[in-house]
Formats: structure tokens, sequence, C-alpha cells
């Protein structure tokens, strides 16, 4: 076909034509007849690429070397263009606030110029732009955290879904404000997710591999969290307990405190199993050492900071109350033999159902039953027991423990304030909520 007819084709000019097969971005066969040019379907669309390429600003030299690519090294060229894009945009922007500044400051001095060639210096220097590329990696998004994210904005919607289920009409109200928050911190995780990949593909799905580590962490902080836990309740069933126990309970507040640090280093643990997994050198991790920079620049300190643990994992340990058919046996930090009481050492019982909708102590959450006794000036609460597993009639009735522990108690005479308000909201199976009624109006 001619030059005419390709123009018509491609939408370029004979000119720019002619000066592609200059530079042997084509070549074009000539009709041995008259020596004119013959274009072919295949120059068409090699032109088609061209006009593509430099639209998208690629040179002659580059388009040069891209034409004979593979298309996977074509990806990646155009993947980097884009970043350049982004760069450019991001330049631009920073120019655009410049102008308005100084359109705002302008006078013909010689003290604006210079302070405004130094504010350009700065911006163009490599320290600001190795901090602008730190701060864009750090704001970018990942898809690994958008679903951690979208699992935690949920919940509120899981927990209305259940309560309507329940037909616990008094948290709808409170409990549907918090599920509209959640779908939209939600929804907005996804948007931005997915206007951060439209715009910067590149970075959002690096970040996305570089953070991929962190779900074989959480399982294996899991399993390991699981087996510490385990390991805590049969060190103290086997080798604290009396023999005869019935069941006990840790502590409420202050284990939750300590759970929190004893689990810190389980998950630092986790990091370093799942880099051996991985055959990757714990220098070549950026998001590991960014999580152990702390451990890395501790120095002396860290001799202390294992004896901290350390303490912490005691304190789990002891800080639980057990009962047996007589005594009622106290372990603390403090005094980890134990201090016992005689049943009759109780001073008070006080039972009934939490009616908090947020609160830190579990007990106190609406619905949730809770069994307190007053002892020589302390509260002790039972909540969630755990019973000697050697009784049988303890592993086919949960709760049976507390119940006989409240009969001993009532028919000692010891004064018992019970309330069964707020009994509705228990979500516990008919067996148990039933055994909790029993145990309130006991006297």
């Amino acid at each position: 076909m001619k030059i005419k007819d390709v123009e018509k084709l491609t939408g370029l000019t004979s000119k720019s034509i002619r000066y592609y097969e200059s530079k042997n971005l084509i070549a074009v066969e000539r009709n041995e007849e008259n020596s004119y040019r013959n274009y072919t379907d295949a120059d068409v669309t090699r032109l088609r690429w061209i006009k593509m390429f430099r639209y998208l600003d690629f040179s002659i030299e580059e388009i040069e070397r891209l034409l004979p690519m593979e298309a996977s090294e074509i990806r990646d060229a155009l993947k980097h263009k884009a970043d350049a894009f982004s760069e450019r945009e991001n330049l631009c922007e920073d120019k655009r606030n410049l102008c308005l500044l100084l359109a705002k400051d302008y006078e013909n001095n010689e003290a604006v110029v210079e302070e405004y060639n130094d504010t350009i210096e700065f911006l163009e220097s490599d320290e600001m732009s190795e901090f602008k590329e730190q701060v864009e990696d750090f704001a970018a998004p990942n898809l690994v955290s958008t679903i951690a994210y979208t699992l935690m904005f949920m919940a509120p919607v899981f927990w209305l879904f259940y309560n309507i289920k329940a037909e616990r009409t008094d948290m709808l109200m409170f409990n549907g404000v918090l599920a509209i928050i959640g779908t939209a911190l939600t929804t907005w995780s996804w948007i931005h997710y997915a206007n951060q990949h439209k715009k910067n593909r590149e970075r959002v799905n690096r970040k996305t591999r570089k953070m991929a580590w962190l779900v074989p962490t959480m399982i294996a902080g899991i399993i390991l969290t699981i087996v510490a836990a385990v390991a805590v309740m049969f060190m103290i069933s086997k080798w604290i307990l009396p023999g005869d126990y019935l069941f006990f309970e840790h502590g409420s507040v202050v284990q939750k405190i300590m759970t929190l640090l004893v689990l810190i280093p389980i998950f630092l643990i986790c990091i370093l199993i799942v880099t051996r997994i991985r055959k990757k050198p714990l220098d070549d991790m950026e998001d590991v050492n960014d999580l152990l920079f702390i451990w890395n620049h501790l120095g002396k300190w860290r001799v202390a900071v294992i004896v901290l643990w350390l303490i912490a994992l005691y304190c789990c340990v002891f800080n639980f109350t057990a009962v047996t058919k007589d005594r009622i046996i106290c372990y603390s930090p403090w005094q980890p033999m134990g201090v016992e009481y005689e049943y009759t050492d109780v001073d008070s019982i006080k039972t009934g159902f939490g009616d908090k909708n947020l609160s830190f102590a579990e007990y106190k959450r609406k619905g949730s039953f809770y069994y307190q006794i007053e002892i020589n000036g302390q509260t002790i609460t039972f909540h969630a027991p755990s019973p000697n597993g050697d009784i049988e009639r303890y592993e086919e009735h949960t709760y049976l423990e507390l119940e006989e522990f409240d009969q001993s108690l009532v028919k000692l005479g010891i004064p018992k304030e019970a309330d069964k308000k707020g009994w509705e909201n228990c979500d516990f199976d008919k067996e148990y909520v039933d055994r909790f009624l029993r145990i309130i109006k006991m006297d």
C-alpha cells in the first residue's frame, strides 16, 4: 500500500512515517519496478505501536530497544514508565505548591529569590528524595493489611447479625452505629487500596509481597500461643495445684496485661521461624529489621528486657485461685506458695450478670455470669473456672463445680447477694443459663 493509505490507517503524517523509517524503526520494502515504497499490514501495525509508545513519552532510542523485546520485557518497561509518571505527578504537585507560595510572597528582591532557591535545592536533594520514597512506601496500602483491616472493621457487623439472631434488642442501637462505622471504614480501605493500586501498581504489589510473610507469622504465632497456654495450664495443674483441687481460675485484669507482655517475644520468635523457612537472611528483610530494631539497639539493656519478660511470665503463672473440697487457695506473684483459707473464712457472696456494653474485665460485660466471694478484705471473682479433668462429673456438666461450691458456702450460712437482672442477655446454652439461675436463686 502507498504512504497515503498508511497515513489514513495510522493517523501519522507522511513526514513522521519517513522520520521513523530514517531512524530504522521500520524497514519498508520498495517496488522493484518503480522503487516506490510498498507498505505492508505489518508495517502499519508497527507504526501504530510506535505512535502509542511516542504518546507514552518513550524516546526514539527507547522505542528502538523496545520493539524487538519479549512481551514480558515490554511489560516491565511499561511499569517503569508508569512509575516515572507517578514521580512526575508528584513533582508537578510540588511545583504547583511552590508557585502558589511564590505568588503569595513574591517581591523583587534578593532575599526572596535566595530563600526559594534554597527551597528548590532542598526539594531536589537526595535526602528529600529518599525521605519522600520512604513516606510513599509507608503510606502505600497492601493486600495483606487491607484484608486484616476488613476483618477488624467488620467485627461489629458480625456482632450485629449475631445479636439480631439472638434477639438482643437492647444492643441493636449501639451495635448498629458501630456496624455503620465499620462498614464505612471497610469501604474506604478497599477504595483507597484500589485507587493506589491503579495509580501505582508496582509499589502496591511490591509492598504486598513484602508483607506476605506476616500471614505465616500470624499462623505460627497462634500455634505457639496455644502451645504456651497449654504448657502453662499443664504446669499449674501438675506441679502447683493440690491433688484434690476442684477447679481454679486465673486473675482477670492483671492476667491480660501480663499475657500481652509474654506474647510479644512469641511473635518475634515466629518472625525468626518464618525467616528460616523462607531461607532468607534476616539482614535482607527490611520489615523484620523494622520490627527488631529496638532489640538490635538495646545493647546492655537486653538482659534487663529478658528479666522483665521472665517476671511477666512468672506473674502469668502465679496469679490464680484454686478451690478444693474445704479450702480456698490464693496464689499470687508475691505469695507463690499460696495462702489457704477455709470456707468459713468467706465473708460474703455476690453473684449475678454483667451489665456493661464494653469492659476490660470480661465478667462485667453484659450477659456474662460472675460469682464473687469476699475473703480477708479481697474480692475473688469466678467467671470461667477450669475444672479438674480427673473428676468425671465435671467433664459432662460444665459449671457444676461452681454450683457445688456455692451450695457448700450457702450451707455454712455465709450471706449472699444475688441478682438475676440481665440474665436474658446471656448467650450460653440453656443448660448453663439454668445452672446460673439456680446459683443465683439458691439461699
